[in-house]
């Protein structure tokens, strides 16, 4: 009885909600673009997720395991995507500070800002190499500063926004003090890679932790399904089910948070939208 009586509080408490926001209106919200779908990964990772929540429903007899194992599965890889995000932050801005200290050297050497681009452009660490490439043929194709904003919005990196807003400042004001300033951006970029790495040891022992807790539950459960059947009778009936289901969700929602924690904060950037824009 207690049971029916909490679900018809929580349909008045939903109910109530749904008045009140009728009656205070929702705030329209910036409409974000779809993003782009590929059939291919969607394919490689919902399809393991489903055979993995079809195994565990056939074996144990019970759906609201076999979809709370679905879940957590389709899951699996958005943890470790935020985690290679993480590394590539990181990579990245080592990489955009070593290619500063290659300009302000290059500069140094009585170079034009659009030749020691040119000329560092080979030569610039693996993880950017491509967009300075990229950056040093359209610095021959249309003006310095076009380039440079093309090139800030594909790395869409704040580190990289300081470099470029320095370059077209002094593009534009005939700078002298160029090299001193990319050498400072260099400098101030490694002591946040330094600090990245640091966060990122720290964390290292929370998602450990994090991930023993996962594997040593599911194993708990899986030696109790298949030990001691008569412990786990209960689940079988209606009510064990949704009380599994529930289990389930809270287990599911722990991992999904556990996710949004570690995917990393984006910075503000200094160049946003004004990527595109000429002089």
């Amino acid at each position: 009885m207690s049971l029916y009586g909490a679900l018809v509080g929580v349909i008045a408490a939903a109910g109530i909600l749904v008045a009140a926001r009728g009656w205070v209106g929702v705030p329209d919200r910036p409409t974000t673009p779809i993003p782009d779908i590929d059939p291919a990964t969607v394919a490689k990772r919902v399809g393991p997720a489903l055979l993995a929540g079809l195994v565990v429903w056939g074996v144990s007899g019970w759906p609201a395991a076999g979809l709370a194992i679905a879940a957590i599965t389709l899951m699996v890889p958005l943890f470790f995507d935020a985690a290679r995000r993480r590394r590539e932050l990181v990579e990245r801005a080592d990489a955009l500070a070593a290619w500063a200290d290659m300009l302000r050297d290059t500069i140094v050497a009585h170079a034009g800002l659009q030749q020691a681009i040119v000329s560092t452009a080979e030569v610039a660490p693996s993880a950017i190499r491509a967009q300075v490439r990229t950056l040093a043929v359209r610095s021959g194709r249309m003006s310095l500063s076009d380039a440079l904003r093309r090139f800030a919005g594909e790395m869409a990196d704040p580190v990289a926004d300081k470099i470029v807003a320095a370059i077209v400042i002094a593009d534009a004001h005939q700078a002298q003090n160029l090299p001193h300033l990319l050498g400072e951006i260099a400098e101030t970029t490694r002591q946040q890679a330094s600090m990245r790495q640091r966060v990122e040891t720290s964390r290292a022992k929370t998602y450990a932790s994090s991930r023993a807790m996962v594997i040593i539950t599911g194993a708990m459960v899986v030696v109790l399904a298949a030990g001691s059947p008569a412990f786990m009778a209960p689940y079988d009936t209606g009510w064990g089910q949704l009380v599994l289901a529930l289990a389930g969700a809270l287990f599911a929602g722990a991992v999904w948070g556990l996710i949004q924690l570690s995917r990393p904060v984006p910075e503000p950037r200094v160049l946003a939208g004004v990527e595109g824009r000429g002089r």
